[in-house]
């Protein structure tokens, strides 16, 4: 969705004391497309649309999607590190996190384990860093060449089968 949104900023040079400047803002949320998952997953969308889409082609939709997720998060996020220690963002344990330049630190040997002490925190705060830094940098930098020709393969699919519900969420209104 786009929405033109003044945007009012002082200008401390200035007697008049705010300007307006549009910007654009793009709001997707994120409910939705888990809302478009789970119903891929259960079957539910192909149920929607009352015969005219395939209702199994819709589960394998979903089981794919769910698997790349699963996949990316296994291999490039510790999702089984840390899934038992849900924090509600990657910035929550950075007391704990001494700054420690990660380049080289070896996340195979973290030893990652209950009790979840100071250290245990102290280890998942640098595996947040990790996280976050990897997201900044976005899929095309974590991803093989494989990988990414598969999420974007897949993405046109699930695009295609949902008649355009993905690609949506980049059009202005």
């Amino acid at each position: 969705m786009d929405e033109d949104v003044s945007a009012l900023s002082a200008s401390p040079d200035s007697t008049n004391a705010m300007t307006e400047q549009p910007i654009n803002v793009y709001i997707w949320d994120m409910d939705e497309t888990l809302i478009l998952l789970k119903s891929l997953l259960n079957g539910s969308y192909a149920r929607a649309f009352d015969g005219l889409k395939e209702h199994y082609e819709c589960l394998e939709i979903g089981k794919r999607w769910e698997n790349i997720i699963l996949e990316l998060c296994d291999e490039h996020f510790f999702f089984d590190e840390i899934m038992n220690y849900n924090e509600p963002y990657l910035n929550a344990l950075s007391e704990y996190d001494d700054g420690r330049d990660l380049t080289s630190y070896d996340f195979e040997a973290n030893s990652f384990t209950s009790p979840y002490d100071d250290t245990s925190k102290k280890k998942q705060a640098y595996m947040h860093c990790a996280i976050g830094q990897k997201y900044t940098k976005g899929l095309e930098k974590i991803l093989d060449q494989h990988m990414l020709k598969v999420s974007n393969d897949l993405y046109s699919f699930i695009d295609k089968y949902t008649d355009g519900w993905l690609s949506s969420a980049h059009k202005p209104t």
